[in-house]
């Protein structure tokens, strides 16, 4: 038990070829993340089961003329290269804006990736106005068995907003380092207020390391921006938040989020905050009962309206079997909220496959055609034309159909319908047995 008298406990993650050892404190979540990586294993997926991976050599893609592997990340908020080929679908723009929103899609649908793709649009640059993105992953909350209180969900909202500003502003230190001298006081108090770890660790990893890289695996993964700060740029940042005068801001959690939402859509300059709220369904005493799993949010859609004052609106992104009791309650308690799809067709699908493939191979090709015999053309279509029109599966069934190709480099000959066939019949098997769209 803490000095706090919070009760901690160890949670061993084991994932493919690495260990995770997460230290979570309860009632309000405290945790950091170690983890040691064993490069001998080179082929598993963390979204693949085990027992149905493809050997594979590690440098497969190299042996195609890729400098990286295109399909390997099915969950989106893992993909460095996600900017790289983006689809923007025409319900992106509802994400970004100032209304509360449900965004809907199966299992595999593209909701992390659409939530890891707005992340990333809005620290694009330091001009312009944009929102403010708070990922809130409910995934990391601590596992009692039993949704957050209110309170709960401050306590988290609060430390996934300053990790998001911390790791945010440390890729785009002009935002803070044009700010004046009372604002980065400010926002150093609420740092060390917010942070699972003190600021000056923190600080202390971007003076080492020289690059805001080092925290995104520590704070939040998702704000793998692009065009870092030279190492001089980001010291001047770090010197001017290690003021040792500054104390962590004290009060009420309400207070301290309040002070937050303040000074981000204030001095910082930012419209507003979007709270994108995600991993309803990656915990598994959600996944059966979506009844259950909605209470989960309920709690934040009754501060909705509160929130909406103060230019703070939710971004709920759910499975399709959660819509009915999470849309039920807000008309029951007359709550206000939008209700939206993402939706794919083959045509979208086939643009992401391409969108992949051109990036990987920085753009020698447009299309699997290009490694693949005369009989076969139009590969990416032929693959979801036979599959649903979910972009996880589409990521799959390629990436199998490559590895069957890529085994038999050696011997020479191209990717031909035996390869697409091969992919599409072991999709169907497993799906049969245990349906890989409806994996988290």
């Amino acid at each position: 038990m803490t000095s706090s008298g919070e009760h901690t406990f160890y949670v061993i993650l084991m994932r493919k070829s690495h260990f995770s050892i997460v230290q979570r404190h309860t009632p309000q979540r405290r945790y950091k993340q170690l983890t040691c990586v064993d490069n001998s294993m080179t082929t598993a997926n963390e979204n693949d089961d085990p027992d149905k991976r493809t050997p594979s050599p590690a440098d497969w893609f190299r042996r195609i003329g890729l400098r990286f592997d295109p399909y390997v990340h099915l969950e989106a908020s893992s993909d460095p290269h996600l900017s790289e080929y983006t689809v923007h679908l025409d319900v992106f723009r509802v994400a970004l804006d100032n209304k509360p929103t449900i965004i809907v899609a199966p299992p595999g649908g593209g909701k992390t990736a659409m939530r890891v793709a707005v992340t990333r649009t809005c620290w694009f640059d330091i001009g312009g106005t944009y929102p403010f993105p708070l990922p809130y992953n409910l995934g990391m909350a601590p596992l009692t068995g039993k949704p957050p209180t209110a309170t709960q969900h401050l306590h988290l909202l609060l430390e996934a907003g300053t990790c998001a500003l911390l790791t945010g502003l440390a890729f785009r230190p002009e935002r803070l380092l044009r700010s004046s001298d009372a604002t980065i006081r400010a926002t150093a108090a609420i740092l060390r207020a917010g942070l699972p770890g003190p600021l000056d660790y923190y600080l202390t990893v971007l003076h080492e390391t020289g690059t805001p890289a080092g925290l995104t695996p520590l704070l939040e993964r998702t704000y793998a921006l692009t065009a870092p700060p030279p190492p001089d740029v980001l010291h001047l940042f770090c010197d001017a938040l290690a003021d040792p005068g500054v104390n962590a801001m004290r009060g009420q959690v309400e207070d301290i989020f309040q002070a937050f939402v303040e000074i981000v859509t204030g001095a910082l300059g930012f419209s507003h905050i979007l709270l994108l709220i995600d991993g309803i369904d990656a915990m598994y005493e959600n996944q059966a009962d979506a009844q259950f799993a909605a209470r989960w949010v309920f709690d934040l859609f009754d501060r909705a309206e509160a929130w909406a004052r103060s230019n703070t609106f939710i971004k709920l992104f759910i499975p399709d079997l959660m819509e009915p009791a999470v849309t039920g309650y807000l008309h029951h308690h007359t709550i206000a909220a939008r209700v939206t799809h993402i939706v794919w067709n083959h045509d979208l699908l086939v643009s992401m496959l391409r969108k992949r493939i051109s990036a990987a191979s920085e753009e020698r090709f447009e299309s699997l055609d290009a490694i693949s015999t005369p009989a076969l053309t139009d590969v990416e279509r032929q693959i979801v034309a036979n599959l649903p029109p979910l972009p996880r599966v589409a990521l799959q069934v390629t990436r199998q159909a490559l590895l069957r190709y890529a085994a038999r480099l050696e011997n020479g000959g191209q990717l031909d319908e035996d390869d697409i066939h091969h992919a599409i019949a072991w999709y169907r098997h497993h799906a049969a047995q245990q349906p890989l769209a409806s994996r988290v």
